[in-house]
């Protein structure tokens, strides 16, 4: 059996996917296709990697040693062409902790914030609890996938935008910018004297035929960016709390790193170094091989609503496992169609969570064996035909 059509039972393993879905839902028996973690057991070399550590048998103190981070440096320099020292790397808990210190760090009380909506939700609430204001570059929909609006980015610089939070490849979308986009993205934060960070969580999941360009290949153009990474979506190690946060100028990497201190946040987690250290060294072939599963994956869900739900409209998935669908011809607002597939048995996420323009979508996670997701899209397809 394919590895990642293996079912797994994580009920009673203090999942947030699964184990916190009866309180969400008051509900028993509902699938979990939310909370972006995956429904597969993560890398054998990176489970041996635990197990040794574990048979050690002690758990003290521990830090982040230079073989971490050369590893660390190789993976983004094999994998996406950029090359970084080791002293640029800062590791943070996660991924959204480090938004939030960056923001209250490197910007300016009431700062104006860019985010292209709709977008990763934590990412409103990192700037609103900060006190600083968001400005909304909403992406365009061109037939079924998104594009930036450059004019109004634009625009918002000249405002005076002291950050730029990209997400990159995009959640909810699916979208995997081009170079060509990441690149003008740059040259117009460096005109505008604007901090680029680039939450770049999903890049090792992207489909061959639109390969990921990271900012980092720009820092010869610009410094003042910063790019957010981590394994922990890649490899289905997010419970272990470990990203690794790319700055490369001194000035705005110290003030990263004071924060940091001032909130007393340590080394990570020794067992996400020992995943870490792993997943960037021995499991190359397996992150292929998801790759290909969750494309087969994405296909379908294609062909399903193709035959059974015609009416929906699918953003074309170019990276990430997120599926992001317009449900909009039910006439229902995010909230109400949410609540009734629940009732039917699945949880999904809203639309509206990503922004206020989006009631009506849905966000599906296609991270699992196909056999669950084919039960899913049964669930969905029954709600819809029993509704209409």
């Amino acid at each position: 059996m394919n590895h990642f059509n293996k079912p797994i039972n994580r009920l009673n393993t203090s999942s947030l996917k699964w184990d916190s879905i009866k309180i969400r839902t008051e509900k028993e028996n509902v699938l979990p296709f939310w909370v972006a973690d995956s429904d597969y057991m993560t890398a054998k070399p990176i489970m041996e990697a635990l197990t040794s550590r574990i048979k050690n048998g002690a758990f003290g103190y521990t830090y982040v040693d230079q073989e971490y981070l050369e590893i660390v440096k190789n993976w983004v320099w094999r994998r996406y062409q950029y090359q970084i020292e080791k002293d640029w790397i800062v590791t943070t808990p996660g991924i959204v902790p480090a938004l939030f210190f960056a923001i209250n760090a490197l910007t300016t009380p009431e700062a104006k914030i860019i985010i292209q909506s709709p977008v990763y939700n934590p990412f409103y609430s990192v700037i609103i609890n900060n006190n600083r204001k968001i400005l909304e570059n909403k992406l365009l929909p061109i037939d079924n996938t998104y594009q930036m609006d450059f004019i109004n980015l634009e625009a918002l610089l000249k405002e005076g935008a002291e950050m730029m939070i990209l997400c990159s490849p995009h959640n909810p979308v699916g979208r995997v910018w081009t170079e060509a986009e990441i690149l003008k993205v740059v040259k117009l934060c460096k005109q505008y004297n604007c901090l680029l960070v680039s939450d770049e969580i999903h890049c090792d999941l992207v489909f061959k035929e639109y390969p990921f360009t990271s900012i980092g290949k720009y820092f010869h153009l610009y410094d003042k960016m910063i790019i957010c990474t981590a394994p922990s979506k890649t490899f289905n190690i997010a419970g272990l709390m470990t990203s690794n946060i790319i700055i490369k100028d001194l000035t705005l990497r110290e003030k990263f790193k004071r924060e940091l201190s001032i909130r007393s946040i340590g080394d990570p987690n020794l067992f996400g170094i020992e995943a870490c250290k792993a997943a960037y060294t021995k499991c190359d072939d397996w992150l292929e091989a998801q790759v290909k599963h969750i494309q087969k994956n994405a296909m379908l869900v294609n062909q399903y609503f193709k035959k059974h739900i015609p009416e929906a409209k699918i953003a074309k998935l170019e990276g990430t496992y997120l599926m992001w669908i317009d449900m909009r011809f039910m006439h229902l607002t995010s909230e109400t169609l949410v609540k009734k597939l629940i009732d039917y048995g699945i949880f999904v996420n809203p639309g509206a969570m990503y922004g206020a323009d989006y009631d009506g979508f849905i966000r599906l996670n296609i991270a699992c064996p196909q056999q669950q997701l084919q039960k899913g899209l049964e669930i969905i397809g029954k709600f819809v035909a029993e509704y209409k």
